[in-house]
């Protein structure tokens, strides 16, 4: 089976970055315990004072889909409501090689 990669930018409205991250933080103690969540990292844009990125590495389409389906999935979603200053631009992808990471 392949993995499923995700790369997630998030915006967030003027001056909430830090709000931001706390709210997508929340979900760090869900992942842990997600057993096909293999990476989920949390990334200061450095060119964007209100962005935020995500890279989640999935061990197949499958979990990938059970994450975006947990109960914790959608509390995150509803607290990123009022945060964010647009929909987030979400990319899926499939690694083919890496260092340090098993994308086989």
């Amino acid at each position: 089976m392949s993995k499923t990669a995700v790369f997630a930018k998030i915006t967030a409205k003027p001056g909430q970055r830090d709000e931001l991250r706390a709210a997508l933080a929340a979900m760090f103690p869900t992942v842990v315990g997600e057993e096909g969540t293999e990476l989920y990292v949390l990334h200061d844009d450095l060119g964007d004072d209100n962005a935020v990125w995500m890279y989640e590495l999935y061990a197949d389409d499958e979990a990938l889909g059970a994450h975006s389906s947990s109960d914790a999935m959608k509390a995150t979603f509803v607290a990123l409501g009022d945060l964010v200053a647009e929909p987030p631009l979400l990319v899926l992808a499939r690694p083919v090689e890496a260092k340090g990471v098993d994308v086989g």
